[in-house]
């Protein structure tokens, strides 16, 4: 054989032999970094997503959902209420009931005279000043309000109405003080016909008392007769008269009326109402809930009573 093919013979052997050696070794390939995009979409795959069971089925990726973070507070259960800084407070109930207050018709307490000594043998129609003022505390401290004769009516809260019967002149010296001093209010029943006469108010009393807006001026007939005795001509005069006289001092006609002694029957109210909206009895209660605005009862004060007796009264 010639030199050159010998030659080429061995190569041809000793690249056949590198060819089968290079089959038996495994192939390495260089690892290729995966790119910062395909970093995030192997970390937010689910570890539970489904897999396929069977080689070369193309699985199917889940469907990508987005959270929306909740920026709107949720409303606050009924058994609760929402205090500061946003957080439930369940130790205590809520500040005001769920359900509406419900409405009430205000108490009327029946007094006649403020003073310290008795000057009759009608005892129990002297309250002493400071039990007036003992009232007046507790009734403030009760969350009352007070109201005049004329504002009979369906209220929201505690309310009362305080009345003086007969006009005296300690209603000037000592009460009307007292109801300065805690902004109370009260309405005076006056009998028109004893204005200026002894130990009864003045028109000049009247005008000022009337004027500082604590005391209303109401009817209490023009000569506290026997009203069940008079006649129809009788009954208009005793409250068109009264309204009239008490109209000229103070500005305001009155709306209210105080029945005499208690003194009243269905044809006197029907008389009275012909020029008044509101009439008071002696009737001794405090419950006014639903009764006739011409025939409203009163709570009868009587000297000795404290305040607390007085809410007692009242059922507070």
């Amino acid at each position: 054989m010639h030199v050159g093919g010998k030659l080429l013979q061995r190569l041809l052997i000793l690249c056949f032999a590198l060819l089968l050696a290079g089959c038996a070794q495994p192939i390495v390939r260089p690892a290729v970094p995966a790119s910062p995009e395909q970093s995030v979409q192997l970390e937010t795959v689910p570890s539970t997503a489904p897999q396929s069971e069977t080689a070369g089925t193309p699985q199917t990726e889940p469907p990508q959902t987005t959270d929306v973070p909740q920026t709107t507070v949720p409303p606050p259960s009924q058994e609760s209420e929402i205090t500061g800084g946003g957080e439930l407070d369940l130790s205590r109930p809520p500040a005001y009931p769920a359900e509406e207050t419900e409405e009430c018709t205000p108490s009327v307490l029946m007094y006649h005279l403020i003073l310290e000594e008795p000057y009759t043998e009608l005892v129990n129609l002297f309250v002493r000043p400071s039990e007036f003022e003992d009232h007046l505390q507790k009734l403030c401290a009760a969350g009352c309000q007070f109201l005049f004769a004329d504002a009979f009516g369906p209220q929201e809260q505690r309310s009362v109405i305080l009345t003086f019967d007969d006009g005296y002149v300690d209603n000037y010296t000592e009460m009307f003080p007292i109801l300065k001093k805690y902004g109370a209010r009260a309405t005076v029943f006056m009998i028109a016909g004893n204005i200026g006469a002894p130990g009864y108010l003045t028109e000049d009393m009247i005008r000022e008392m009337a004027a500082s807006g604590l005391v209303q001026f109401a009817s209490h007939t023009l000569t506290h007769s026997s009203l069940t005795t008079l006649s129809p001509e009788g009954l208009e005069k005793e409250f068109s008269q009264s309204a009239q006289i008490l109209c000229s001092l103070t500005g305001e006609y009155p709306k209210a009326v105080c029945y005499p002694g208690g003194t009243v029957n269905a044809f006197v109210q029907e008389m009275a109402a012909k020029y008044y909206q509101f009439g008071y009895t002696t009737k001794n209660s405090a419950d006014t809930s639903g009764c006739d605005p011409m025939a409203i009862p009163r709570v009868r004060v009587s000297r000795g009573m404290s305040g607390d007796a007085v809410l007692a009264r009242l059922g507070w």
